[in-house]
């Protein structure tokens, strides 16, 4: 078990190195029927505001930053979350994205319990709500959601971007993910803080599924088999040939 492990690591290695250097949009920007969006939801509670910031500013420095909307959805009992607001909103307003939201989760909403699931579940929500996509636009659009600790590359949206279309837009089968590294202070962790997910996946497929079911702590896991039960078959996870770095805080 342990050689194929290793022999599937070291393939997704070098995937990683061949992709280093590649400028993904140039694969769709100028023959994309529809442009690709992105709605990136990052969920917080008790961070500090330049731990978030660090993280919004990996997505404010993506190569097509102008289609992403930013969902930054904070819980109601996080202390000075105006305040958090307020200092974000500041710093990223003007960096491009096409939009960005900031949700407050109510507490003690009926069968929810407080984590990640509630947060982003409200988060996306909230912002489908305000943006007003129609049906029409549902498989042209890519859902991210991570941690507030997490940094993409630059290449992210592009890369996710370009996989999606190469594999002729699998909205409804498949959901992409990316190597996760963490090395922030890895050496002087247990084991159980560095088993984190990250979840990629379409509007069309979280809406089909309910988005993401409330009732749970974490969203990755949860809402594989949950969207695989409404859809009725099993889901294809893709790789995404860059990596993320991850801060462990689970």
């Amino acid at each position: 078990m342990w050689t194929i492990i290793s022999i599937l690591a070291l393939k997704n290695a070098v995937i990683l190195y061949w992709n280093r250097s590649r400028d993904f949009a140039r694969d769709y920007v100028d023959n994309e029927k529809a442009p690709i969006r992105h709605i990136v939801a990052i969920s917080c509670y008790k961070e500090p505001v330049d731990l978030i910031a660090r993280s919004i500013q990996t997505m404010a420095d993506q190569t097509l930053v102008h289609r992403i909307t930013m969902v930054i959805s904070f819980e109601q009992k996080t202390p000075d979350k105006e305040k958090k607001c307020e200092i974000l909103n500041e710093m990223f307003e003007k960096c491009g994205f096409e939009r960005m939201i900031f949700t407050i989760h109510p507490y003690g909403m009926e069968n929810e319990i407080p984590g990640k699931c509630s947060n982003s579940n409200y988060g996306l929500r909230t912002a489908i709500k305000e943006i007003d996509i129609t049906d029409d636009e549902m498989d042209n659009i890519l859902v991210t959601t991570c941690d507030a600790d997490s940094k993409f590359p630059p290449q992210y949206t592009a890369a996710l971007s370009s996989k999606y279309l190469k594999e002729n837009r699998p909205a409804l089968s498949t959901i992409y993910q990316l190597p996760l590294f963490y090395n922030w202070k890895l050496d002087s962790l247990s084991f159980a803080t560095r088993v984190t997910g990250l979840l990629r996946s379409f509007l069309i497929l979280a809406k089909k599924g309910d988005f993401v079911h409330p009732g749970y702590q974490m969203d990755n896991i949860i809402c594989l088999i949950r969207w695989m039960g409404v859809m009725q078959r099993r889901l294809r996870i893709s790789m995404i040939p860059v990596p993320v770095l991850s801060g462990p805080t689970s």
